[in-house]
């Protein structure tokens, strides 16, 4: 009787071992999934929605029968999750953090909002294995993404004419740290052939060039009436000269 209590203790510790032996979380396992964490992406997009009426005032002069308002956003889209996975996104503008897993997807895709386009926001997206592994709660992967910002001064009327200069394009990846006066400033020498696109300086000979493009722009019209006059006058002179010569062979 004890030899088979034995056998059986024995037996039980052997399955018992190999249990805790296969929920081990191995190499092999853990470079598979870190392969399906890498497949993760993230991407935005803008999305424009129309307003209800009764949601807005329309400017005045205007009725509601001419007019439409917009609420624009950016749309999140984090793709390729597996019931393997679970990602945890922080967002650092507003300092939330928040979980999803495939079962809160859409055939592997999580969607979310984020409504204040006045504001850059970095999300920081982080890859863990899920439940359904032998690695369970074990960070594989980090993904970022980032919201652009509105930029207001790119509906300015200053901005007409200077489209291609970084502080008059739609949405800006910078922080929002230019005063108005200073971009008054900015737009002036850009105009004026001071600095580039990007707001860099530029070197003498190609302020020379620029000041020289900037000059026929604004004087083209004198430039073309000159013209027009020096290639008239050429032209009479030619029509005497030729008169004239011929008239000395007859």
């Amino acid at each position: 009787m004890k030899k088979l209590k034995a056998f059986i203790f024995t037996l039980m510790l052997f399955f018992a071992s190999s249990s805790y032996v296969y929920a081990i979380c191995d190499a092999t396992e853990l470079n598979t999934l870190r392969s399906v964490a890498a497949n993760v992406r993230a991407s935005y997009e803008e999305m424009r929605e129309l307003l209800d009426p009764s949601e807005y005032t329309p400017p005045d002069g205007t009725t509601e029968d001419g007019y439409e308002a917009y609420y624009t956003f950016f749309r999140i889209y984090v793709t390729n999750l597996t019931e393997d996975i679970y990602i945890e996104v922080h967002n650092d503008a507003n300092g939330e953090t928040n979980t999803y897993t495939y079962e809160d997807s859409d055939n592997g895709t999580i969607t979310f909002d984020w409504a204040d386009i006045y504001l850059m926001a970095n999300y920081t997206i982080k890859v863990y294995s899920s439940d359904n592994t032998n690695c369970s709660g074990t960070e594989l992967y980090t993904l970022y993404l980032t919201t652009p910002r509105f930029n207001q001064y790119s509906t300015y009327d200053m901005c007409d004419g200077a489209e291609d200069f970084y502080l008059c394009y739609e949405y800006l990846s910078i922080p929002d740290d230019v005063s108005f006066g200073k971009f008054v400033e900015l737009i002036e020498r850009y105009k004026n052939g001071l600095i580039d696109d990007d707001g860099n300086e530029v070197e003498d000979s190609e302020k020379e060039e620029n000041g020289f493009i900037q000059f026929l722009g604004d004087h083209y019209i004198a430039i073309i009436i000159i013209a027009v006059i020096i290639i008239a006058a050429g032209v009479t002179v030619t029509v005497i000269i030729v008169k004239k010569q011929r008239s000395r062979i007859v």
